[in-house]
């Protein structure tokens, strides 16, 4: 589990940072282009979008490909591929919450401002580390919006679904039989947890994401002063009113 936790964390971690560090810089020259017209939010968000999922896709591929022979994860054709799809659909989720940071912050430097405590927060809520039974009421939310916590669940349900575990000590009571009761020790949300909740879960922040972050590009650009008619311009009497007007204020 402490394994299954630090690569949803890593992953968490690449695809958060790179996105971050960049997009703010773009953003700046994609709003002179958007105030000059020469494309709209839409467009450019749709074909930013479409351009870097396969590249997040395939990285995801091959980073699974390589770790999950070298961790003895189960030899399950069916688990390999489902972890893979858990893998990707992690770093997409996790790009768009970059995305949505970068959207919403000034700079690159207010960015990466951003960056620490957000992760650091996803991982004390990522259902390892504090169960959800046991989040502050205040803090109800974080779990449930923290991509580390579902890409951490998916994973783990993904490889301690029916699998057996043996047990070398003397007390057999202290030992967990099934990889599902060894979960439910964990947390009791695993008791009703699935893969298909947790994809559906970070499908779900990865479309809040993108909403957000097209909504706060729609609404960004350059603000320009409202332009005043000189007093030379105004008709005759509009323009003795201005006159009178500034000899009374000076």
């Amino acid at each position: 589990l402490g394994l299954i936790s630090l690569m949803a964390i890593g992953n968490t971690n690449l695809a958060l940072a790179g996105t971050v560090r960049a997009f703010p810089k773009e953003k700046t020259i994609v709003m002179r282009e958007k105030a000059g017209h020469l494309y709209g939010a839409f467009p450019y968000f749709f074909s930013k979008v479409l351009a870097e999922a396969p590249v997040s896709a395939v990285l995801s591929t091959v980073f699974g490909c390589i770790l999950y022979p070298m961790v003895g994860f189960q030899k399950d054709f069916g688990k390999f591929m489902k972890f893979l799809a858990i893998n990707t659909v992690h770093s997409f989720a996790s790009s768009g919450l970059g995305l949505l940071l970068g959207a919403v912050a000034p700079n690159s430097d207010a960015a990466l401002a951003l960056l620490p405590p957000v992760i650091v927060l996803m991982i004390i809520f990522n259902g390892f580390n504090i169960a959800e039974e046991n989040t502050p009421k205040a803090l109800w939310l974080l779990p449930r919006i923290s991509v580390v916590r579902w890409g951490f669940e998916g994973l783990s349900v993904n490889e301690f679904n029916d699998l057996k575990l043996k047990c070398d000590l003397r007390r057999k009571e202290m030992c967990a039989s099934s990889g599902e009761e060894a979960l439910s020790r964990i947390s009791s949300a695993f008791e009703n947890s699935s893969v298909q909740k947790a994809v559906l879960a970070e499908l779900a922040i990865l479309g809040a994401s993108y909403l957000q972050t097209y909504n706060v590009l729609r609404g960004s650009g350059p603000k320009y002063a409202i332009m005043q008619p000189p007093v030379a311009d105004l008709p005759e009497h509009d323009a003795e009113h201005e006159t009178k007007a500034y000899v009374k204020d000076h």
